[in-house]
């Protein structure tokens, strides 16, 4: 009867220190820790601890929806360092076509019409901007 008390206290205080990710990937793992954990308190009285392995691991609901939290925010934060990263790579790539718009005058200008000409097809309308007198002598 001691021995199975001390079996459950120590899957306890082993699972404690896990989230159910490593719990359901280390099971191995797991069940040599507890084997020695186990071994080691009951040489004193005898007993040898050969195997041990983890089959079955039911959880109560209240630590389910605390992992289940835990799992959530791990989510978002992976989210958020993938958003940041992408704004970072965004960033470079208006820089790099700033500064090769900046190496021409007219790149602008042309990137305005072709902006113009997107939105008038996007949404079937016509648009009327003033158009500067330099533009036809462009060529």
């Amino acid at each position: 009867h001691s021995t199975r008390l001390l079996a459950a206290t120590t899957l306890r205080n082993v699972l404690g220190t896990k989230n159910l990710s490593q719990i359901l990937a280390e099971r191995e793992a797991i069940s040599q820790t507890m084997q020695i954990a186990l071994d080691e308190a009951t040489d004193p009285w005898g007993v040898k601890v050969e195997r041990v392995e983890v089959k079955d691991v039911r959880l109560p609901v209240h630590l389910q929806r605390a992992m289940a939290t835990e799992a959530e925010a791990a989510r978002e934060a992976r989210a958020k360092v993938i958003a940041a990263e992408g704004e970072q790579k965004a960033s470079r790539a208006l820089k790099e076509a700033a500064d090769i718009i900046h190496q021409s005058p007219h790149a602008l200008q042309l990137r305005y019409l072709q902006t113009l000409n997107s939105i008038s097809a996007e949404h079937n309308s016509t648009i009327i901007f003033p158009m500067p007198i330099s533009l036809p002598s462009l060529s």
